[in-house]
Parts: C-alpha cells; structure tokens; sequence
C-alpha cells in the first residue's frame, strides 16, 4: 500500500481523454475549453494537439468552445482542413469559453442533442474517423469581466516574454487573481453547463443506437422449425438462370404482379428543380414493378417465392427473369407470360430531393398476367398482388388463395388503382393485408379526404384504416401497413371475431439521408412477408421491414438494394 507521499496527481489533455475515452468506447466526453492554434500561431506554429486528435479520434468533444487566450478564428480554420464537424450549441455565433460572444460565426448549429447524435451516428455510418467538437456558450454573468481580465493578462505574459506552454498556466493565474475568483466560479458553472449538455448528447447517442442496432442482417427472428424443414427439402429445386419448365414448382409464397422497366430521371441535387424547362440530372435505368420488386426482395432473403407475371417478347423481357432467378426467385411455364410487343415500362421523374414529381406508365403488357389456380397455390402460406394486374386476375387470385387456406397481401401500385379495385367489395374482402400509402389508403376506403390537410391528420388516417379493415376478412384478423413518409409507418390491426377490436401501432422512421423513395415501400412488404415466415408477429415484422427499407432508401441505381 502507498503513502500519500508516494502518490503522484496528474491531468489529461483533451486530446489523451478523447484517446482513452475511444479505448473505453465511451463516445461523448465533456470539458471545459478546447486547446487550438496560440495567437501569432501562424508564426510560431504553436497548435494544440487537441485539433490533431479531434481529427483521428471518433469522440464528440462538448466544451465551451476553444479557450478564449487562442486565436478563435484559425482554430476553427484548422479544424475545417482536418474536416472536422464543428457547431455551435444554440447559436449563431461559436463561443469564446468565458463569454458567449467571439465575433466569429460558428461553422455549424446544434439545436438539440438529437442533431448532435445523428451527425455523430452518420459519420461513423459513413467510416469517417474523426470526431466532433460542440461548443455550448457559457452565460454565466462573471464572463465580461474575465474576457477582460484576460485581455490585460495577455499584454502583461507578452510584456514578460513568456512564451509555448508556459503562457496558458500564467493567463489562468493572472486572471483569477484580477477577478478575485470570479474566472473560477465562471470555470465551474460552464463545466457544469456543458456536463448537462454532453449528458443530453450521450443519451441520444445511445438511443439511436439502440433503436438501430439491429440491421437487416442481425435482427434475429423467432426460431421456426417448420420454415427450417421447408427450406432444407426446397433446396434442390432449381436454381439456375432459367426459368423452370416444369409447371409443378410450388413455394410458401407466391407473388402476382408486374414485371416493369423502370427509367427514373433524377434532378441534380445541387439545384433547385425548374418545372416546365430541363434539368441537369442522371437517368437509371433497372428492373421493377411492384410485384416483381417484392418477388426480388423475398428472393434476396432466401423464401424462394413463385412469381405470376407477364413480359414482353420484343425488347429482352428474358433478362428480366434472368436477373429475378439469379436472386433466388422462382418461375415457370404457367406463371409467365410471353406478351407480344413490349414489357410493361413506366418512366418516373424525381425532384432535387429525391420526391416523386410525377411519372407514365406503359402497362399494356399486364393485362396477360396469369390467374394461380387454387391446385396451384397448394401448401402457399401468403399470396402477394399487386395492382398492376387486371381487375378479374386479381379478384380470382385473392378468392383462389382463400380456398386454398393461405392469407392475401395487396399492394396497391397507384391512387386510380386502388381506388378502382376496392370500390367492390370482391377482391377487398379476401384480403388479410395491405400496404397503401396514406393517397392510397384514402382511395381504398370510402371515407371521403377533407381538407388538405387531412391526410397530414395522424387521428384521420387512423380512421380511415380501422374503417377499410371493416371491409377486410369480416371473421379473421386483418392488418392494414400505412407508409407515413418521414413519419414512419402506422400498423393497424383487426383482432378478435365478431366483437373484434382494432389496434393502432405507430413506427417512428429513423433520421436517414435519403437517395431515392422508389421501391422503399416494396421492400418494407416483401421483408414484413419473410419476417412473418419465419415466425415473427406483425410489429416485429414491421421493425424488420423498416430495416430492409432503409437499405433501398439509400440506393441509387435501382428499386431495391442488392444488400438485402
């Protein structure tokens, strides 16, 4: 056992705590002020290490900005080189440690711990290294007079030529002897002030880390030992690029829908989108169609769905189930058919940020989408239709999969469309699930929108779904998926028989950047399916598919991410 006299005290650098703040996998540490480059720095070259390790290290630092003995202004130079992101807690202005006034904008603005965390969570998304500085401005009343105590404090260390190292411990010395310790209790209250601040951050990260952790590729479902024994006697069906000839192919899960040649022009992000002239952008060229997109996304995930579509014969409609069969999707001779003409086309245009701004659809091709008979839909668990295909095959196929004991998916491709097929109640009726967005879900139900805002009405919407699910499987459980855009996804559930009650559930969505809305919602549907495959109830299912979307969000050449 030591002595007291045997003990030695030290300190910390900013720089060695955010070292050993990363070593601990602790992501956010709180200080008072920052080191940075020393007055007439641009001559004697006398920069903090602080910039260095702020560079490297994926720590957010929150301080009360740079200690105002620096140079505020080519500190925040030299951080902009080393690209490090740095803001300003609810302010314009970046902070001078003892006062919140430097005279020199902040780079950036924080004004919630939200932000911070969503920032910080993005650039290690995107393998970026360094960390963040957030700068909280410290409004304790004693700050005027100790800028000025330092300012004096400055002259006086010049007048002595005191120089490097030895300046900071002077200036600090000098000023809280001037300010009769009014610098000391000013030191304490920002300390505290930022240990708030940097507690808010923390938390924030560790929520969104929470609520994100699990990704498409690690979320972990429920153990299904009748999915296990099903994949392993499906594992010697076909898998070559070849559509199957045989007639007999058959999957827990058959898709009925489009197969379309999606062309999407996207403005330039860089400007504005002028309506009614051109626009600087990129056009992709890919694969889609809602039920194909849906068909693509269960095939990535390994369910070997069977899909029901129809393409063209004149322009390589085969390279469209060439590339389905390639990502583990199934076909065959009875569920494709070969259209004179041309494949089904539809042309979309999207603005600087992303949204649909309007498109054309070619679907003439859909009109020879084949009918599965009920023998053929034998031992299928879910049957997926979308509405691309005539109002009669869809109709049949949903009363086909009812007689066949398995439950029906709708994906509705457009307001008209949906609106169109559940007027009647024949096709309505047999479905257990469906997956409108909020236009489509007000087209499907017969309750009139009011009002512009209606829809923007989350009470509204809600609803408008238990009313449409009055319409759905009148004596089993039925659930609607409403795609809310930004604001997530609301899930409303059908329970019970006759004295049967619905549920609301809203998912909010996570802060992403977005690089294209198109198949977003098709792949939400299609991971929900395989969610609920392998044993998952629907709000799991629901996180799950959120997931999934995400992935599709951020993918640019195409409706859906090859990363599911």
């Amino acid at each position: 056992q030591r002595s007291e006299e045997t003990v030695q005290w030290g300190a910390t650098t900013v720089a060695a705590t955010m070292r050993l703040a990363h070593a601990a996998n602790i992501n956010t540490f709180v200080t008072g002020g920052t080191g940075g480059v020393h007055r007439g720095g641009e001559l004697s070259l006398d920069v903090s290490t602080d910039l260095i390790e702020l560079s490297r290290t994926p720590v957010i630092v929150v301080s009360a900005g740079v200690k105002s003995i620096l140079d505020v202004k080519r500190t925040l130079e030299v951080l902009e080189t080393f690209g490090v992101p740095v803001g300003a807690w609810q302010s314009d202005e970046f902070p001078a440690f003892f006062s919140p006034e430097s005279g020199v904008k902040a780079p950036s603005r924080f004004n919630d711990a939200m932000s911070v965390a969503r920032a910080y969570i993005s650039g290690r998304e995107l393998g970026m290294d360094s960390g963040m500085l957030v700068a909280v401005p410290n409004h304790d009343p004693a700050g005027e007079n100790v800028e000025k105590a330092i300012k004096e404090a400055l002259h006086e260390a010049e007048a002595a030529g005191i120089e490097g190292r030895d300046v900071t411990p002077f200036i600090l010395r000098t000023v809280n002897e001037k300010t009769g310790g009014d610098s000391l209790r000013s030191n304490i209250a920002l300390v505290k002030n930022n240990a708030k601040v940097g507690a808010d951050i923390a938390v924030a990260v560790s929520d969104i880390r929470f609520n994100s952790e699990a990704t498409i590729q690690s979320i972990q479902l429920p153990a299904n030992d009748a999915f296990a024994s099903h994949s392993d006697s499906e594992s010697t069906q076909t898998t070559s690029s070849e559509h199957n000839n045989n007639d007999e192919v058959s999957s827990r899960v058959v898709c009925v829908g489009g197969s379309v040649i999606d062309i999407i022009a996207k403005s330039s992000a860089d400007e504005k989108m002028i309506i009614g002239t051109s626009n600087p952008g990129k056009v992709f060229k890919s694969d889609g169609g809602v039920g194909r997109n849906v068909a693509e996304v269960l095939g990535r995930l390994g369910d070997k769905p069977l899909f029901y579509t129809s393409i063209g014969k004149g322009d390589g409609g085969e390279g469209i189930l060439s590339r389905l069969v390639g990502c583990g999707v199934l076909t065959s001779d009875e569920s494709v058919f070969f259209a004179d003409g041309v494949s089904a086309s539809y042309v979309a245009l999207l603005d600087d940020a992303s949204d649909l701004v309007g498109g054309v659809a070619d679907m003439d091709a859909n009109q020879h989408i084949p009918t599965p008979s009920v023998e053929a839909l034998s031992g299928t668990e879910f049957v997926l239709i979308d509405s691309n295909a005539p109002s009669q095959v869809m109709i049949e196929s949903a009363a086909n999969a009812v007689k066949a004991g398995a439950s029906v998916f709708f994906e509705p491709t457009s307001v008209p469309k949906a609106k169109q097929i559940c007027e009647k109640d024949s096709f309505i009726k047999n479905v257990s699930y469906a997956f409108p967005n909020e236009d489509e879900l007000f087209a499907m139900s017969k309750i009139p929108l009011e009002g512009q805002n209606a829809a923007d009405d989350l009470e509204h919407v809600k609803h408008t779904a238990t009313s449409l699910l009055g319409r759905m499987r009148p004596d089993s459980p039925a659930h609607v998926v409403v795609t809310l855009g930004p604001r997530g996804v609301l899930l409303a559930s059908k329970v019970g028989g006759a004295e049967s009650s619905v549920e609301h559930t809203v998912f909010p969505a996570e802060a992403i950047s977005k690089v294209s809305s198109n198949g977003a919602g098709d792949t939400l549907c299609g991971a929900f399916i395989h969610a609920l495959l392998n044993g998952a109830d629907e709000k799991q299912a629901i996180r799950f598919g959120m997931k999934a979307a995400i992935l599709s969000l951020q993918y640019e050449d195409g409706a859906i991410s090859p990363y599911i």
